[in-house]
């Protein structure tokens, strides 16, 4: 199955993602997503003048082996945009191996273990009675995992009281039965976490995500020792080892890597085989800026696994209207009688691209947030 083509694709059907797409000498095409917030073109420039030439007159069938090529190959491993390059090729490969063998690619990965991916969604507001009124309009929907975090992200630096009192009323007001989530989103220092962890025992959430900074894993040892509140990490790792230590010394009890960046289906796969013998569960990262491709990508891996706890949903239709249809065709659906994602048992991902409709939509220049502290000192986003 050798490749004839491979090229990258830029479009923004209402944010900007980075697709890969790869051709084979039969005429099979499989799409990947490649994304990296804030820095598409980084990705491009790797993807168009390094990686796909490379992968020209391939196998494509070579999933592992076109893996560690790009992996180790390259002597300078890891880093958020040869990572993120190389998940795209990822998907891509496994999209092409799915249907050349005509099955969809989670019969590749074991065959389903699940008939659908229980999801949260964000409910996040600035009050707590318009968190309510979300969180209200989701379970409406069926879906009763919910993320409630107090105030913007974007807006406000991290106010501790303020998390924890606002989400207790929540909790309050919610009742006992839906699982709660609350983002800290690699803001707090260790002392911070360690109090926002605490205070919200009594709110029994589902689990606190990504509380602390992602370099120290030993600051996850202190956090761990001091409360009982579940912890998630994994969406900032970009190499697959990152997650080790805090995997095998049970740091974290949800593993939240994000397929497009740490190294697609393969390395996903593996880092959820690790995290079972370990009793961790998955909780993969699904923003807005993961693309519908990569959205299905992780439904996939999560029907195939035994010890999948919970994926991140993003409503692209909600959330950038009808642009995101006029681009991708298929891929991951919500069965509103479950609060579960599915896709399609078509032989690869199940997604298609539009080319045509892709290049209508022109990239646009857009960073992340940079937040300043009150005395104008750089603070995590």
């Amino acid at each position: 199955m050798e490749i004839r083509h491979a090229d990258v694709l830029l479009t923004r059907p209402g944010r900007n993602y980075v697709l890969v797409r790869l051709e084979t000498a039969d005429g099979l095409v499989g799409w990947g997503d490649a994304t990296l917030n804030g820095r598409e073109k980084a990705v491009e420039a790797a993807l168009d003048h390094h990686i796909c030439p490379e992968l020209e007159g391939r196998d494509a069938s070579r999933v592992e082996d076109v893996w560690q090529y790009l992996f180790r190959g390259t002597y300078w491993r890891g880093g958020p945009v040869l990572n993120s390059a190389l998940s795209g090729v990822d998907m891509a490969l496994w999209d092409l191996k799915g249907k050349a063998a005509g099955v969809p690619v989670h019969d590749l990965l074991g065959g389903r273990t699940r008939e659908y991916a229980t999801v949260y969604t964000h409910c996040g507001a600035e009050t707590v009675d318009d968190i309510v009124d979300s969180a209200e309009a989701a379970l409406d929907r069926g879906i009763d995992h919910l993320r409630v975090n107090v105030g913007d992200p974007s807006g406000q630096y991290l106010n501790v009281d303020r998390v924890v009192d606002g989400v207790s009323e929540v909790r309050d007001r919610l009742g006992p039965a839906p699982e709660l989530i609350v983002d800290v989103h690699g803001r707090a220092s260790p002392r911070e976490a360690r109090r926002i962890a605490t205070g919200l025992e009594p709110a029994d959430l589902f689990f606190l995500e990504d509380p602390l900074r992602p370099e120290n894993k030993d600051a996850f040892r202190e956090l761990r020792q001091a409360t009982t509140t579940p912890l998630a990490m994994g969406e900032l790792f970009t190499n697959p080892w990152e997650m080790r230590p805090l995997v095998e010394e049970r740091l974290v009890d949800f593993l939240r890597v994000d397929l497009a960046h740490v190294g697609g289906i393969t390395a996903a796969k593996k880092l959820a085989t690790v995290a079972e013998h370990h009793y961790v569960e998955t909780a993969f990262h699904g923003p807005p800026d993961l693309s519908p491709v990569g959205q299905a990508a992780s439904v996939h891996v999560d029907r195939s696994i035994p010890n999948f706890g919970v994926q991140e949903y993003t409503d692209y239709t909600e959330v950038y209207g009808d642009a995101v249809a006029d681009v991708f065709q298929g891929g991951a659906t919500l069965d509103e009688s479950v609060g579960g994602l599915d896709v399609p048992d078509e032989p690869g991902l199940g997604i298609e691209v539009d080319r045509a409709a892709a290049r209508e939509y022109d990239y646009e220049r857009s960073h992340l947030p940079t937040v300043r502290h009150d005395d104008g000192s750089v603070a995590d986003w």
